[in-house]
Order: C-alpha cells, then sequence, then structure tokens
C-alpha cells in the first residue's frame, strides 16, 4: 500500500509539473498576431486591391489569428519612416521597394536600375536563386524578413511637355525623379536636371513650368492626372519594378512555423495578384492617354538610353564588384 501511494503521489506531481507547459503551449497555439500594413499608393490602386487580399486571407486562413489593418497612402508615414518601424519590431508589414531596401544591403538597389531587364518577366528568373536567398539573408541581419520579392509594381516611362526620342530631348530639363540615390544617379547620367520634390507637388510643379517631365508606370502618372499638364508620353522602359513585402525579422522569428508559413503563402498570392492588375492596368493605358489628347512615342532610342546609364552599376556606392554581371548571368540563362 505504501508503495502504491508513493507511486500516485510521485504520478501526480508530474502531472501538476506538465499543466503549465501545456497552458504555455495552447496560449502561444491560440496568440493573434496584429499588424498594420503600410504602402504608398492610393486605395483605388490594384496595391491596395491585393493587400487588402491579403489581409482578409490572412485572417481567414489562420482562423482569426493574424489579423491585419492595411493603411494605404501613406497614412502611418513616409516609406522611410514606416520602414525603420519595421526594422526596430513593430508589428507592421510593409509593401516597400528595392530602393529603400538598398540602403540597408546596397545590393538590392540594383533590382530597380536602369535597363536592368528587358521585359517585366525577367525577374522571375531571379526568384529562388541562391543569389536573391543571399539578399534575403543579408536583409534579415538588418532586421527585415521579405515574405515576397514578386510583386510587380509596373515599367517606368517618361511623360514631359516635349516629345522625347533620344537622350540630347531631355538635357539639361528640369527631370522630377525620386530622392533615392539610383532615381538621382540615372537622371543626372541622362544629362537632365534631378528634381526631387514630392510627388503630391508634381502636378504645380509642371502648371508652373518648374518641372519639365517625370518619370512612373503610366497608370501611377495617370492617377495624377499628369498627363493634364504634360502631352508627350515617351515608352523609354527604363525601370522594371518589382516591390517587396517585409515584416520584422524580430517579429517573424517570435511567430509559430504554422503561421510563418501561411503568410509566406498568402503573401505569394497576393503579389501574384497585385502583378495580373498592374499588367492589365498598363496595357489599360495607351488608349486612355491617346484619348486624353496626350501624344504616345515608342520610337524612343532606348539603347542610347541604356548606354548612358551603364555607367551606373560601376560606380553607385555599396555595390559588390561584379554584381552586374552576377545578376545578368543569371537573367541571361
Amino acid at each position: 500500500m505504501t508503495l502504491i501511494s508513493t507511486r500516485r503521489r510521485v504520478l501526480v506531481g508530474m502531472g501538476a509539473m506538465t499543466l503549465p507547459l501545456v497552458a504555455i503551449r495552447r496560449a502561444v497555439s491560440q496568440q493573434v498576431y496584429k499588424f498594420q500594413l503600410s504602402h504608398s499608393l492610393a486605395p483605388s490602386d490594384a496595391v491596395n486591391t491585393a493587400m487588402v487580399s491579403l489581409a482578409d486571407n490572412l485572417k481567414k486562413r489562420t482562423d482569426g489569428r493574424i489579423q491585419v489593418t492595411v493603411f494605404p497612402a501613406d497614412q502611418m508615414g513616409a516609406q522611410a519612416d514606416v520602414g525603420e518601424m519595421v526594422r526596430q519590431g513593430g508589428s507592421i508589414i510593409q509593401l516597400t521597394d528595392p530602393l529603400f531596401l538598398g540602403l540597408y544591403v546596397p545590393d538590392v538597389a540594383i533590382l530597380q536600375a536602369p535597363y536592368l531587364m528587358d521585359k517585366p518577366e525577367d525577374f522571375r528568373k531571379l526568384l529562388g536563386t541562391p543569389w536573391i536567398d543571399s539578399l534575403a539573408d543579408r536583409l534579415a541581419g538588418k532586421g527585415y524578413r521579405v515574405i515576397s520579392w514578386n510583386s510587380y509594381f509596373g515599367t517606368r516611362q517618361m511623360l514631359a511637355k516635349r516629345p522625347i526620342h533620344e537622350p540630347k530631348d531631355i538635357a539639361g530639363l528640369n527631370f522630377r525623379c525620386g530622392a533615392a540615390p539610383m532615381y538621382v544617379e540615372m537622371v543626372k547620367a541622362m544629362g537632365a536636371r534631378p528634381i526631387t520634390t514630392s510627388f503630391a507637388e508634381v502636378y504645380t510643379g509642371l502648371a508652373q513650368g518648374t518641372l519639365d517631365m517625370l518619370e512612373a508606370p503610366l497608370p501611377t502618372m495617370w492617377a495624377s492626372k499628369f498627363y493634364e499638364q504634360a502631352k508627350y508620353a515617351a515608352l523609354t522602359g527604363h525601370m522594371i519594378g518589382w516591390d517587396p513585402v517585409v515584416v520584422s525579422e524580430t517579429v517573424w522569428r517570435g511567430m509559430p512555423a504554422d503561421l510563418q508559413k501561411i503568410m509566406l503563402e498568402e503573401a505569394d498570392n497576393a503579389a501574384n495578384l497585385m502583378s495580373r492588375l498592374k499588367v492589365q492596368d498598363e496595357k489599360d493605358m495607351i488608349p486612355k492617354y491617346q484619348g486624353a489628347g496626350v501624344t504616345v512615342i515608342s520610337d524612343v532610342d532606348r539603347d542610347a538610353f541604356r548606354r548612358m546609364t551603364a555607367p551606373i552599376y560601376d560606380t553607385y556606392p555599396g555595390f559588390t564588384p561584379g554584381l552586374h554581371a552576377t545578376v545578368q548571368k543569371l537573367l541571361n540563362a
């Protein structure tokens, strides 16, 4: 009797010790992860459609364990400020761009360098390669976990107040571009004067004559009605933009593996949706511009623009030596 009682007490005690572990595991499995999702585009843009889809699908597939609130149009702040919040461990999902991430890992900026790719589909040749995986690892070391690379943002063209066929047509013009170093160096290499005024001030700048031209994907420029002030669209195709989606590496490491898997799958689905919508938007744009009285110039000397911007690959600050050749080899495979 004494032996049985002793065993019973031991077993009961061991059971009591395991209860907290069971409770901890249950608490972790039931924890709700709440994110704010930030991007720069308007609520009517395909970006927002894709990001809302991501939020909805994450909530549905995880039975509410991941909850995401979408904030379009930089409602959470400027891209750089939000990116820093992500890096510091905020519960934020951000659709960003390679040029911003290139401030932390310079090699990432090559993904939006002039004339790197000939067509949007070329980018997919880089996905899953050891090279792009190494970029992801280096970004993780800086605090950013890339959950998707493959959101097509658009092919960047030029909109101007005069016809553009070759580089000499933009020599000395006030060319609005983003403030990222890659944009500035590209415009300087082309022979124009980079003006990094905010996007919200472009319409007024065109109307007042302080700006002669700008560059962006056709749907983006259409949405802001810049065609009312600049009547020539040159199909230079000088940059092809694919936007990464990132979260904090610290937050990512604290999430269960099953939720990480779902987040990666749904980020990929949202990226594919955004890409399809953006491609369709671009197909619809040229007739819209022509209908608004804009002359669309397709006979652009892209080779001349390519030659003028080629030195950027050798002079861009922080690029690994031979980086351009490495990426071109992957693209030509």
